[in-house]
């Protein structure tokens, strides 16, 4: 047994806020970690948090004194990198100018034209849990479409029949949007394939006109505007963490 203040070297840098476990050892690898002045290319290699010094490029690297989760409410056209691309701008200068430190990194990524709820965290490990294929957590999506959906279309989407890159995807929950519309919908799916739900639609005929996310799991986006951050409470964190601990829970048990 190893005490609280000692952990592997890939596991202490994505707690810092590096990435998660698998690509904090690219860092490692390409000899940009040091301990205590030592290059270090061991991913074995244990760290004691309170007596050696971990520095990345040059630079020291700490645990952070609590670990924080942001929501923030993603604009439209802007990509979910923190670099632009094709001439779209990036997430990076919102960051900058809410001063968030540049060890907060987004989890997943929202396609540039979708909007809404993208979390944010420097707890390598949640983040990296987050975005587990197997995570569990329903994502809740408002909708419109480009006509009526005929209930076997409706059928088709939440039953699992739709099938993407030749892999059926899970059923989902879909709903009319109450005070909305015939086009306006509210979906949930617990899966984040890659422009999941504009590919689901266009596989029953219908073209996705706006998708704004207002749920990540217990999480929600409420009113906060766009382009804005707000810090999650600790109840709101812990909610999320002991979500994701019952699926991580559940999911070992249904392999015994």
């Amino acid at each position: 047994m190893t005490s609280d203040s000692e952990m592997r070297l890939n596991r202490f840098l994505a707690r810092a806020g590096f990435g998660s476990r698998r690509s904090v050892e690219d860092i490692v690898r390409e000899g940009r970690v040091a301990i205590d002045g030592q290059k270090v290319v061991d991913l074995g290699r244990r760290v004691s948090t309170g007596t050696e010094e971990v520095t990345v490029d040059g630079r020291p690297v700490s645990l952070p004194e609590d670990f924080r989760v942001y929501a923030f409410h993603k604009p439209h056209g802007v990509v979910s990198t923190l670099a632009a691309q094709g001439g779209q701008p990036s997430l990076l200068p919102y960051r900058q100018t809410s001063d968030i430190p540049d060890r907060f990194m987004p989890v997943g990524r929202l396609d540039s034209e979708t909007t809404g709820l993208l979390l944010w965290t420097d707890d390598g490990e949640l983040n990296q849990a987050l975005c587990r294929p197997k995570s569990g957590l329903w994502k809740t999506y408002e909708l419109e479409i480009n006509a009526d959906l005929a209930p076997e279309k409706v059928r088709s989407l939440t039953r699992g029949n739709i099938e993407i890159d030749g892999r059926a995807c899970l059923p989902c929950r879909l709903k009319l949007n109450p005070g909305g519309t015939t086009r306006q919908w509210i979906m949930e799916i617990h899966e984040g394939r890659r422009r999941q739900i504009r590919r689901m639609f266009r596989a029953v005929g219908l073209r996705v006109l706006r998708l704004h996310r207002t749920a990540v799991g217990p999480i929600k986006l409420f009113n906060l505007r766009a382009g804005d951050f707000r810090r999650l409470t600790h109840n709101e964190v812990e909610s999320l963490r002991e979500l994701l601990a019952g699926t991580d829970t559940n999911r070992k048990r249904s392999r015994r």
